[in-house]
């Protein structure tokens, strides 16, 4: 059954016999070694939809643990989570942000882009140790974007396919044993499909018939005879008649049968084998990476059955391996304990029906399965369950974490076998582990005694890659030094080494938004100051994950007989004269720049507070690089700016008055006297930031004087600081830094995190302009329940449809995932 395995583990435990008197005890601290070595990480996505609109923003909490061996799960040590978005025709992703995570949690939003056209997307979610490991992905998500009445999935093969699998409980049908056998169909869409279908034996004996449930699983039992041979005939409502063959039963082999249903409070174990009367042999069960139950076993006359209680195993996915005393695995099967042991959550409104755009009151209690309040951490979205749909029992963070995560492939409605209400749920997770393997664990890993998985980032990178001129390799390590310049914080100035080959590779860096990396790479002459740049570098840019390929699923297509034809039209027609509105805004601004400028430039956003049209402006030249910062750089030049001060002194920083305004400022908030506006790229800021800028990353200096130009600062005087960084079209080619032993890459940071906006609370009616059909009502990344389990929220209604969707995700201080669904009848009207 384990061809690839046995040689390695024979030796590995002939190595174990020599060195452990307690053949259980070595496994289980093997077992634990591995752990420890290769944490296990999950991460999941919360966001405040299911589907998407054109031009729409997707609003995300991340949540990541790592499983180690412990008693508990912990938070995952990687800090960047990569997000990206991909059209499922493409290879390369529509957008990208990089989420920060900090003990575990992080949020970010993605504005999608405005040239998206309507089809399906997958957001995938990914850190660099999972991507090292060679995972896809730790999270996928399709989605929808455009209208949801236009919503579909394509085929991925000819119409009317099915494709059926049957597997053997345990890995092999053995002669003469009775075994279970789980089975999977796929359709046309690589989707489950429920089908129906004949057991046959030898062509012509129909020994029964059998179906699957709705997603195209199921199993039966069967004890193959000698010499005999076992197909199918299968058919679906969309598919002829098909023979499918079964696997071939082995002469000689042994059996495992695993009963986790029968019983509410034990399981039941069944070993067979007619390759052995008596023998010596070993049942284990592994959960959350540790053997967390072991019991000896003698067949007796071929057989042996084993009672467990079910409480002894921790609730989730276990993995009972049949070994041979102090030898391999003969037969392994999944089972799944306690799916009902979950977290609950109650939501009570202040009010039983409510006005359009009324305020809602929302009181929300999380405890456990018996009663207890839990604290944690969580986000919950709202919205408008006239505009927004979910397909039936959608993924959440609690299927997710406990199911998804830890099969390989696709499960289709994996929150179905987690509903309390579902009398058949238990069983048909039982069926869906028969037929999909565990990717968590595999005895053969325990044999690499130096196997240590990759190191989690603990922060952003970049490296590079020196050589001399010409091109041949450096022969000894050079020094290297880097200025990172972001708009969010003070440049950071970053010093090391390549190694002999010339690689270096900064680490643990944090910044934020768009930034801007200069490098140099020098080697130092012995005893003189002099440096040696005779060397070429090149920064390299981050990897582009490309599309993993995987199934299309959750696109909620059943949902469209729900749909309120009417209603969907009304906010769609809504949503595009807003559209129309913007777009109108942006030809007229357009016109109004084609009137005042050359056709050829483009608008530039980081002027608009004045039209690009500055009463003064200063271009930087390459013969201005010598100025230390831009204040010095501005003194005397513009006829009524005066530069008071020591433009050299962070402690007592200058000032810079016009027309007896000062100028020098905090508009970003940090205490200074006679603070006025000072503006980078058109965001406020100060001038101890403006004095950190480097005058070669300063494209120009615009003055605004007038009281016209100046109205939407309050006719308050300002300067703009325009960056190169901030005008991403600028030509670095004639940038003095660059050449040999000099390199530049703009590259992107985490991405700052963003308010959720939420309309006043008193809006006056000013038509079209007042008009709230937003979909989704609320989000909040950053609930916090204590110790009592509660949490209170407020959010406004649109004026919209009646009923709304609250669902709150999030993992407890235990790091347990937590979610909770609630609709209520907000009793406006459309």
């Amino acid at each position: 059954m384990y061809p690839k395995l046995l040689l390695s583990l024979l030796l590995f435990f002939s190595f174990g016999l020599l060195h452990a008197q307690d053949y259980s005890s070595m496994l289980k601290e093997k077992v634990i070694q591995y752990s420890e070595a290769n944490p296990y990480e999950k991460v999941h996505l919360h966001m405040d939809k299911a589907h998407y609109f054109l031009n729409d923003t997707i609003w995300i909490k991340a949540y990541g643990t790592i499983e180690n061996g412990e008693e508990l799960p912990a938070a995952t040590p990687s800090v960047p989570l990569y997000v990206n978005l991909y059209n499922h025709i493409k290879r390369e992703p529509e957008a990208q942000i990089v989420i920060k995570l900090e003990k575990g949690s992080g949020q970010g939003d993605l504005v999608l882009p405005r040239d998206l056209n309507p089809g399906i997307y997958s957001l995938i979610a990914f850190t660099k140790r999972s991507e090292v490991s060679g995972e896809k992905y730790l999270f996928a998500k399709d989605l929808w974007i455009g209208e949801i009445t236009d919503a579909f999935i394509p085929r991925t093969d000819l119409e009317g396919t099915l494709e059926v699998s049957f597997l053997p409980e345990g890995g092999d049908l053995i002669e003469g044993l009775k075994s279970k056998v789980g089975f999977k169909a796929t359709g046309d869409k690589g989707l489950g499909e429920e089908f129906y279908g004949y057991l046959i034996q030898n062509e012509k004996d129909t020994l029964f018939q059998f179906e699957s449930n709705h997603l195209g699983m199921g199993s039966f039992d069967i004890t193959p005879e000698k010499n005999q041979q076992y197909h199918a005939h299968v058919k679906s409502l969309s598919s002829k008649w098909k023979k499918v063959n079964l696997p071939s039963a082995k002469p000689r082999g042994t059996v495992l049968r695993v009963d986790v249903l029968s019983e509410e409070e034990t399981g039941v174990i069944e070993v067979e084998s007619n390759a052995h009367s008596e023998k010596e042999m070993m049942l284990l069960a592994i959960s959350a990476g540790k053997i967390v139950w072991e019991k000896n076993v003698a067949l007796q006359e071929g057989k042996a059955e084993v009672q467990f209680v079910k409480d002894d195993i921790p609730p989730g996915i276990a993995q009972i391996t049949l070994m041979e005393k102090n030898g391999p695995p003969v037969a392994e099967r999944l089972v799944y304990l306690h799916p009902y042991a979950q977290a609950l959550v109650e939501f009570e409104s202040d009010k039983n029906t409510y006005s359009p755009k009324e305020w809602v009151e929302l009181d929300i209690v999380v405890s456990d399965e018996f009663g207890a309040p839990i604290a944690g951490d969580f986000s919950i979205s709202v919205t408008d369950a006239g505009q927004v749909f979910s397909e039936p029992y959608a993924a959440n963070i609690l299927s997710h974490f406990r199911l998804s995560s830890e099969l390989k492939g696709l499960v289709e409605q994996p929150s179905y076998y987690f509903d309390l209400e579902n009398e058949k749920a238990e069983a048909h997770l039982d069926d869906l582990l028969l037929t999909q393997g565990w990717r968590r664990f595999r005895w053969e890993k325990l044999a690499d005694e130096n196997r240590k998985g990759p190191e989690f980032e603990r922060g952003l990178e970049f490296s590079g890659q020196a050589v001399q001129l010409g091109g041949k390799s450096i022969t000894e390590p050079h020094k290297v030094t880097a200025m990172v310049n972001s708009f969010y914080d003070l440049p950071q100035i970053l010093e090391g080494e390549t190694d002999a080959q010339g690689r270096f590779t900064f680490t643990d860096l944090d910044f934020f938004d768009s930034v801007s990396v200069f490098t140099q790479v020098y080697l130092e002459k012995d005893g003189s100051s002099k440096v040696s740049k005779k060397n070429e570098l090149q920064l390299i840019p981050r990897d582009v994950k490309a599309r993993p390929d995987k199934l299309i699923s959750g696109i909620p297509l059943n949902q469209k007989d729900n749909i309120d034809f009417e209603y969907v039209v009304k906010v769609g027609e809504a949503r595009n004269m807003l559209e129309q509105f913007v777009l109108g805004q942006e030809v007229m601004l357009q016109e109004i720049t084609v009137e005042a400028k050359d056709l050829s430039k483009p608008n530039d956003f980081r002027t608009l507070l004045y039209g690009d049209s500055p009463d003064a402006s200063l271009p930087v030249t390459r013969e201005d690089f010598v100025y230390a910062n831009v204040i010095q750089f501005l003194r005397g030049r513009v006829p009524g700016v005066q530069v008071i001060g020591d433009v050299f002194d962070f402690q007592y920083p200058p000032r810079v008055i016009i027309r007896g305004g000062v100028i020098t400022g905090n508009a970003s908030g940090r205490t200074q006297n006679d603070s006025n506006p000072i503006l980078i790229d058109g965001q406020p800021t100060d001038v101890l930031m403006a004095m950190s800028l480097n005058m070669i990353d300063v494209e120009r200096v615009d003055v605004i004087k007038s009281q016209g130009k100046a109205a939407l600062m309050s006719g308050v005087p300002y300067i703009n600081i325009l960056t190169k960084t901030g005008n991403p079209p600028t030509d670095f080619e004639d940038d003095p830094r660059l050449g040999q032993g000099n390199d530049y890459l703009f590259t992107k940071g985490y991405q700052a995190p963003r308010e959720f906006y939420l309309p006043p609370a008193e809006v006056e009616d000013d038509g079209f302009f007042s008009v709230d059909f937003r979909s989704t009502l609320f989000w909040n990344p950053q609930l916090r329940s204590l110790q009592d389990g509660k949490i209170k929220v407020s959010f406004p209604l649109n004026e919209g449809y009646t009923h709304v969707n609250v669902v709150l995700e999030g993992l407890s201080k235990y790091k347990e995932p937590v979610y909770g669904q609630f609709t209520f009848d907000a009793g406006g009207g459309n």
